[in-house]
């Protein structure tokens, strides 16, 4: 835990009493309320322009970072690539605000956040640490892991004292955090072409984090605060970098430029430091992994020209096969792979 830049200048620790608006890092707690009430990451959402009406009468205009528009897509892609537009119909029309902020409070959050459509960007504030805690609950099949700072207590001559022990608590089903779990990934390893990339992609070619990892990235107005918090089968950790002072801000800095730079490198040096194994995240038997056609988002044939993974609760996975390619069906064991992602 790092609060400050030095306890002597300032004792004030942002990690534990900061309450600082988390941007798109929040997102995460919209798509899991949208999937946890049995939406599927293939589910396709508008990415067009929406108009929010406020309560005092005004009108909101949110655009997605880079100012793009496009067509349907879906819920992976949308998290993975952090647009906004959709993430705002589904507080519109699926995920509402007041569902969404108790979920958040479920997972972890104890701050005051206004239940309003600008939720789906993170406009209420969170505090760092409890925003990292929640997080951990995605790896962990659902179960959140309270923060512990002193693990073991000694006297003198070695004898324990005290010895604190992890101790989790069940915030979401198994299901929904293993599909949260995959759609945070693409984050990290989304690609489908020029301009459609998971938004900590650099975490891979920039900074050679390689592990199986999750995660997601966050920027305010004005640029104000950055955030990246992402995890491992065994780690969890957030970065957040900006300002005290509200009237300061970055100039175009983002949660990918500043905060993943730093997070990918301390992970790799954790956990070799650490002497942690290269593991996969478990997969419990109630979920399947199925090979789907991007194009028609059901069961990929042998002649579909695009093909990707996906993970779905069992019993709501696609039925039927692609009925824009035909051709011979992709055999049973490619299909239901292993319980892993």
């Amino acid at each position: 835990m790092i609060g400050g830049r030095d306890f002597d200048e300032s004792k004030y620790n942002r990690v534990i009493q900061a309450q600082r608006q988390p941007g798109s890092a929040f997102k995460p707690f919209v798509y899991a309320t949208v999937i946890d009430n049995g939406y599927q990451p293939t589910f396709e959402v508008l990415n067009q322009p929406v108009v929010v009406k406020q309560v005092d009468g005004t009108e909101w205009r949110p655009q997605n970072f880079d100012g793009s528009i496009g067509g349907f897509v879906t819920l992976r892609e949308a998290l993975a690539r952090s647009l906004n537009l959709p993430t705002v119909r589904l507080v519109q029309q699926i995920a509402n605000p007041a569902t969404v902020v108790k979920y958040a409070q479920k997972m972890g959050l104890t701050t005051n956040i206004p239940p309003y459509e600008s939720i789906a960007l993170g406009a209420g504030e969170v505090i760092p640490i409890e925003i990292t805690s929640a997080y951990s609950a995605f790896p962990n099949q659902g179960v959140r892991m309270e923060p512990i700072f002193i693990t073991r207590v000694e006297d003198k001559d070695g004898n324990l004292i005290e010895e604190n022990r992890p101790h989790g608590s069940e915030v979401l089903s198994k299901e929904t955090a293993t599909i949260m779990t995959d759609m945070m990934r693409g984050v990290l390893d989304f690609h489908a072409g020029p301009g459609r990339f998971g938004t900590g992609v650099g975490a891979r070619s920039k900074y050679g984090f390689t592990r199986p990892a999750g995660g997601k990235s966050g920027t305010t107005n004005e640029y104000r605060d950055t955030w990246f918090i992402g995890f491992t089968p065994q780690l969890t950790t957030g970065v957040w970098v900006g300002f005290d002072r509200q009237d300061m801000s970055f100039e175009r800095g983002t949660g990918s430029s500043i905060c993943l730079p730093i997070w990918a490198p301390f992970m790799k040096v954790a956990h070799d430091t650490l002497g942690l194994q290269v593991e996969d995240f478990n997969q419990p038997p109630t979920v399947y992994k199925l090979e789907i056609c991007t194009i028609s988002k059901e069961l990929a044939n042998e002649e579909c020209p695009s093909t990707t993974y996906a993970i779905f609760r069992a019993g709501t996975e696609p039925k039927t096969r692609c009925h824009i390619h035909h051709g011979r069906e992709k055999s049973q064991q490619r299909r239901r792979s292993a319980h892993r992602t």
